[in-house]
């Protein structure tokens, strides 16, 4: 967080882009999406870690 706040920090006018509250507002919403992400890139390379113990249409079948 203390590199978040870095970030988030003007430089010239020695204020913030973001208030406290929509910074978490919008850590919150992005943390969810990231988790997505994350979830599908592990399936993912998991699957074809093992070549050929999934085909296209077994693997479509799982995320649906």
């Amino acid at each position: 967080m203390r590199e978040i706040n870095k970030i988030n920090k003007r430089r010239k006018s020695g204020g913030f882009y973001l208030n406290q509250a929509e910074l978490i507002d919008i850590l919150q919403q992005r943390y969810q999406v990231a988790l997505k992400r994350a979830a599908l890139e592990a399936f993912v390379r998991t699957a074809f870690r093992r070549k050929g113990l999934y085909e296209a249409q077994k693997l479509a079948a799982m995320v649906d």
